[in-house]
């Protein structure tokens, strides 16, 4: 177990400051997938799209997003510093919206959204990983949840701003900004990124610690990993499809008007961010009371699901505000199990394991984003001229998706079990300091 070390905890205002400019860097990230979905209806009109070709279209930005990042996560990983790994992912957002802005060529947006789905594939596992760098394994859940905080800030800002940008300037004006808006970041990071004193390369770091791994098949096969795997996966099912789907479910499904979606996700994810603050703080609290990791973050995991499906459901039954706090439900919950996934992945990996973990798996995870943005546009699709009903039921296979997440948690997420279990098979450069505390 490592806790925080006074010696090392002196990142001060800088770890301050990389904490923010990876908060930005989430924004941006979620600006970049939500301009498309905001920008749905009026560019289904104007290019002549169905339903099913703009689900395959939104299913197209997903189509290298696992795979870039599994490749960055095997590859790059600690081989390359974080601080330009990030440059260069947010160099290709910039680049791929851009083009966007002066074409009419559905041939262009297409590529464009693969591309984007390249770089934005590590992001959020880069920038955890990231801020595990400049943060002790005893205090990194707040951090973490703050990081999030941008996919918060992202939807509940880019509501509003972009919407206002499509209404009155057009669609591809949306893109423009978006573009400007990364290579803005890109400058501040030049100056303010960097490794921090928790990296595996850190100049001072227990080179016992940092070098200490455990076999890779036990570390992948281990039950709590899997569980997250499952968990994770089914979560960023409808994590992957709000930004494409939750905006025409909005309007065409629900029958509100365009301005008011901008406004209703402003609501939505105006809930999202005292949630998932709240939620990493209560259980930061709850381990230092005492209460295990399997609690605070297998069974917080399984709950965050369980009400997510639930109140999915709820949305097909309810109607005004009763509805509005469902959505905000079912779509804001699955992303604590975004800050309680990777802090359990943390919390049993060794140092030298834990990077290429999270990002491997919190990249591969977004593959069922490609599946459910596409099978989200057929089910539609299959039910005709009738749209509403087309919505309600893929809301309702959605609803079962984020069940079998909640399962998965609650049976498979053992975190204690997995720390003593690698203690005792971790390969020789460390014993006791292998495996990382997490509060």
């Amino acid at each position: 177990m490592t806790p925080s070390n006074p010696a090392t905890s002196a990142g001060g205002v800088r770890a301050f400051a990389v904490l923010i400019m990876l908060f930005l860097f989430q924004t941006l990230n979620f600006f970049d997938k939500l301009v498309f979905g905001l920008s749905a209806v009026p560019m289904m009109k104007e290019l002549g799209l169905t339903p099913q070709q703009f689900g395959l279209i939104g299913s197209s930005f997903f189509l290298l997003f696992s795979l870039s990042g599994m490749a960055v996560g095997l590859f790059v990983i600690g081989r390359v510093p974080t601080k330009w790994i990030l440059i260069i992912l947010a160099g290709i957002w910039s680049a791929t919206q851009l083009p966007i802005f002066f074409s009419s060529s559905v041939a262009v947006l297409v590529v464009c959204r693969i591309l984007l789905g390249a770089g934005e594939g590590p992001g959020l596992p880069t920038a955890l990983h990231a801020c595990y760098n400049w943060f002790a394994a005893d205090k990194r859940s707040v951090p973490s949840a703050v990081v999030l905080q941008g996919i918060s800030v992202g939807l509940l800002a880019g509501g509003p701003f972009l919407t206002y940008i499509i209404v009155n300037y057009g669609w591809r004006t949306g893109f423009l900004v978006c573009g400007l808006l990364g290579l803005a970041w890109m400058l501040g990071w030049l100056f303010i990124g960097g490794e921090g004193p928790y990296a595996a390369t850190a100049p001072g770091q227990d080179t016992a610690q940092a070098g200490a791994t455990v076999p890779t098949a036990m570390l992948w096969g281990d039950p709590t990993v899997i569980g997250v795997i499952i968990m994770s996966t089914m979560s960023y099912w409808i994590v992957g499809m709000s930004a494409t789907w939750l905006p025409p479910y909005l309007q065409l499904g629900l029958g509100y008007q365009p301005v008011a979606v901008g406004w209703i996700i402003f609501g939505i994810y105006l809930f999202q961010s005292p949630l998932l603050l709240g939620g990493s703080w209560v259980t930061q609290l709850m381990q230092r009371s005492g209460f295990s990791l399997r609690t605070c973050l297998g069974n917080a995991s399984g709950l965050a699901l369980l009400v997510a499906g639930i109140a999915l459901l709820l949305t097909l039954v309810t109607t005004g505000p009763l509805q509005l706090a469902c959505i905000a439900l079912a779509f804001a919950a699955p992303s604590l199990t975004t800050i309680f996934g990777p802090v359990a992945l943390g919390a049993v990996a060794p140092a030298a394991q834990r990077g290429k973990l999270i990002v491997v798996i919190y990249s591969g995870n977004a593959v069922s984003a490609l599946v459910s943005n596409a099978l989200t546009g057929w089910i539609v699709g299959e039910a005709g001229a009738d749209v509403t009903r087309g919505y309600a039921h893929a809301m309702t296979f959605t609803a079962g998706i984020l069940l079998i997440g909640a399962v998965s948690a609650f049976a498979l997420i053992f975190p204690e079990r997995t720390i003593a279990r690698f203690a005792r098979t971790v390969r020789p450069a460390a014993t006791a300091t292998t495996v990382p505390a997490t509060s």
